[in-house]
């Protein structure tokens, strides 16, 4: 088992012990497991699975939007760490749906390559947390 901790600008969202660590970082998805070799790396915007227990199925992933961020391994403790960490009890797919909506029209309208970048960051974690939204939706009927 691994100690993994998830903290964010709001504060800590998760932190115990787990069996595995997915975590999307630029180069692809990660899975960081015990006695990984040490490591730092920037994540992308996307979804960060939790696995608690190896038995468990993928149904029982706990599982969180982020916007990027950077993950650390080092011995048998995982940190990762974000501004923005959404958790399946914060979202919402009619809420993320609409985030999206918003981000795809910043996008179009921005005037600036400075509000070009804050759209395009916008847009990316608007899909992480409507991706995390499906994934509640799924498992939860």
């Amino acid at each position: 088992m691994i100690h993994f901790q998830l903290v964010s600008t709001s504060g800590t969202k998760y932190d115990g012990e787990a069996y595995e660590v997915l975590v999307p970082t630029r180069g692809g998805v990660i899975g960081i497991f015990e006695n990984h070799m040490p490591l730092i790396s920037a994540a992308r915007p996307g979804v960060l699975s939790v696995r608690k227990q190896s038995s468990d199925p993928d149904s029982a992933l706990e599982n969180f939007a982020i916007n990027g961020g950077v993950v650390e391994v080092k011995s048998q403790t995982v940190r990762f760490m974000a501004d923005d960490v959404t958790t399946t009890d914060e979202v919402s797919e009619q809420e993320a749906l609409a985030a999206l909506k918003r981000a795809e029209e910043l996008v179009q309208s921005a005037d600036s390559q400075i509000a070009l970048n804050e759209a395009h960051r916008l847009l990316h974690h608007s899909s992480a947390k409507l991706e995390l939204a499906k994934i509640k939706k799924r498992h939860h009927r």
